[in-house]
């Protein structure tokens, strides 16, 4: 399986400057290089200028919302192979499903964890150069259970 690059590019989005600032700080820890934008249109603009590996997408965002930013990245064949993470502090079971049938690769809910966001975004990392939609989600649901179960291990 991939290991994940020891440096990537990831695009933080959110229209709370705490949010963004804790979630730029936990992915700099980890060696990535984060860039941050504070709203939709931004975020699309960075995501075609910089190409990230990966999106952390709010939701609830002023004008245009995260689930609007990623069907536009989807749509747009210069970004839709970007791995997108939503993020969101609304009903998770909606929010969710909106997600996924915009493209989302993956779901958080709020408020973040660190743990997992390390462990998802590790993940996605991990399994994004894989060319074949099955094969990937397959992958990555592996990596997770398998990082899990170290993480039961430790404690």
């Amino acid at each position: 399986m991939n290991d994940a690059p020891t440096r990537a590019r990831i695009l933080v989005v959110d229209d709370e400057p705490a949010v963004r600032e804790y979630e730029t700080s936990l992915l700099s820890e980890l060696g990535h290089e984060v860039l941050e934008a504070a709203d939709g249109a931004e975020a699309l603009e960075l995501a075609r200028a910089k190409q990230p590996h990966l999106v952390l997408l709010d939701i609830m965002m002023p004008e245009l919302s995260g689930i609007e930013v990623c069907r536009q990245l989807r749509a747009d064949p210069r970004t839709r192979d970007i791995r997108v993470i939503v993020v969101s502090a609304v009903d998770a079971k909606r929010a969710l499903e909106e997600s996924i049938i915009a493209g989302a690769d993956d779901f958080l809910a709020k408020p973040i964890h660190a743990l997992e966001l390390m462990v998802r975004v590790r993940s996605i990392l991990r399994v994004r150069n894989i060319p074949d939609e099955e094969e990937r989600l397959e992958a990555y649901v592996k990596n997770l259970q398998a990082m899990r179960r170290l993480e039961q291990a430790e404690n």
